[in-house]
């Protein structure tokens, strides 16, 4: 629909002056982030067409745009970005114990550096749009599809995918996880059985196993799959913090505190296991711990 239509270098001004510069069919006049939690402050988003860089020739831009993020001392740091979400590596950290020794955040420009290093839904659609048999990129373009609450269109992408040669099973997962999300848990449900034919012992079919029963409130079943989880993949971001979720929803503070913690440090932009720690930290009576992690909750969203 927008073959012929130029692609156009847009510099776009978003939480903590964050300058980010990508490739647009137009560029954008306005937008909006989105959080579930009403009380959340009214962001901004600005963006204009920039002169003097050139054009992008095609489509075919890659995945890792270049960001810029202005430094407070005046300085300018630039990073080129790592592929996140589903189908992406992850570095593992020390895990941090859920005691009583206060949690750090990490400082305003530790979180707006890393901010900056993320691809955007753009330029992972354009890349996926590059090779949609890939499926490492279109894992990556999935998933942070779900995270912006956009199911719908994650299925679609799924379906080209799955057209262009993609890899089966791991499809299959992500079409189970976006029905999930769709509230189609029977979908879903199906779509893990068969992904289980494939690969039966593979982590991924425990992850979806046990995030489908914390959609469904059932707290308990998620235990199982989701250790068993973990255990086969120990820096699975994701994993943590359902664990954390599961924990938190009976009534074990502590646990669901070192696995929200978990999760955080493995994937520090999660802003729903932020979120977590915040909570958490706000039932043991340590508010003025929690406060830090709601704030960086709000700026991971809004990115």
């Amino acid at each position: 629909m927008h073959e012929g239509v130029p692609l156009v270098p847009v510099e776009s001004y978003g939480p903590d002056d964050e300058v980010v510069i990508i490739p647009v069919r137009e560029p954008p006049v306005c937008g909006e982030w989105t959080y579930d939690d009403a009380e959340l402050e009214e962001p901004r988003f600005v963006a204009r067409r920039i002169d003097g860089i050139a054009t992008p020739e095609s489509k075919a831009t890659p995945i890792q745009p270049i960001r810029v993020v202005a430094d407070p001392k005046g300085a300018t740091k630039t990073a080129r970005a790592v592929p996140t979400g589903a189908g992406a590596p992850s570095v593992g950290a020390p895990a941090t114990p859920g005691g009583t020794e206060p949690v750090r955040p990490r400082t305003g420009e530790q979180a707006a550096v890393s901010r900056a290093t993320r691809p955007t839904v753009e330029a992972l659609r354009l890349a996926f749009e590059q090779t949609p048999g890939d499926t490492v990129r279109a894992l990556a373009y999935i998933g942070l599809l779900e995270k912006k609450g956009d199911a719908e269109t994650a299925l679609k992408v799924i379906d080209v995918a799955e057209a262009a040669g993609g890899d089966l099973f791991a499809l299959t997962c992500a079409r189970a996880s976006a029905l999930g999300a769709k509230l189609r848990y029977d979908d879903a449900e199906k779509m893990i059985r068969a992904a289980a034919k494939l690969r039966p012992d593979a982590a991924e079919v425990l992850l979806q196993t046990g995030i489908l029963s914390c959609r469904r409130a059932r707290w308990r079943d998620a235990v199982e799959p989701l250790t068993l989880a973990v255990a086969l993949e120990p820096d699975n971001a994701t994993a943590h913090y359902y664990i954390g979720e599961v924990l938190n929803h009976t009534d074990d503070k502590k646990g669901a505190l070192a696995a929200y913690e978990r999760a955080a440090e493995l994937e520090p932009d999660n802003w729903r296991a932020l979120k977590g720690v915040g909570i958490v930290l706000d039932r043991l009576g340590r508010s003025t711990e929690a406060a830090p992690f709601y704030k960086r909750a709000r700026e991971a969203q809004r990115a």
